[in-house]
């Protein structure tokens, strides 16, 4: 439905998704800043790093938001028991790639949508360990429709886009963990 909830979870090209021995899966995530610009991802969450500490089972994009506190000792056995099995079920890593787009309504230039894209790996980098990995082909791409100029006598207002869109990035990964279900079939 048009200007409705974008699905999350096992849908579209999140239906096979994987990351790590967990099931992947589509993730969005906006903002708006104070400036009024507005930032958002969308992201395929497929990837052949983890998006869980091994030694918590906690989300990695969680621990850096600063959402969830460390569980106690038995629950960090309990979840490596857990990531281990899955691990040992879904095999030796496949080839993969966490695919997401960083949308804006800020004006950018070329060069700048180019460094939006680029900047916005950090997400990934937040969420997914290790990530950028030969069996990963990581893309992420930058769009800016022009509809709101960056605040004029701020050089470094593009700042605050950029580290939007690497933020918007990690939890739209979260998003897409969060929401995916098992599915029949490859990555279910």
């Amino acid at each position: 439905e048009p200007g409705g909830p974008v699905p999350q979870g096992c849908v579209g090209a999140g239906t096979g998704a994987a990351v790590g021995a967990l099931k992947g899966g589509v993730g969005t995530a906006s903002t708006v800043l104070d400036s009024g610009v507005t930032v958002a991802a969308l992201v395929v969450a497929n990837a052949s790093g983890s998006v869980t500490d091994p030694e918590t089972g906690v989300l990695y994009g969680e621990l850096f938001q600063g959402r969830v506190e460390y569980p106690d000792p038995a629950a960090h056995r309990a979840a490596r028991a857990r990531l281990a099995e899955c691990a040992e079920r879904n095999g030796p890593p496949s080839l993969n790639t966490t695919l997401a787009v960083v949308a804006t309504d800020a004006d950018l230039s070329k060069a700048q949508a180019q460094k939006l894209a680029g900047t916005a790996h950090d997400g990934i980098a937040r969420a997914v360990r290790p990530v950028h990995l030969l069996n990963d082909g990581d893309t992420v791409f930058a769009l800016a429709t022009g509809a709101r100029a960056l605040e004029a006598g701020r050089p470094l207002a593009l700042n605050a886009v950029l580290a939007a869109g690497a933020d918007m990035v990690t939890r739209a990964i979260v998003r897409a963990v969060r929401a995916a279900e098992p599915v029949d079939g490859p990555g279910g």
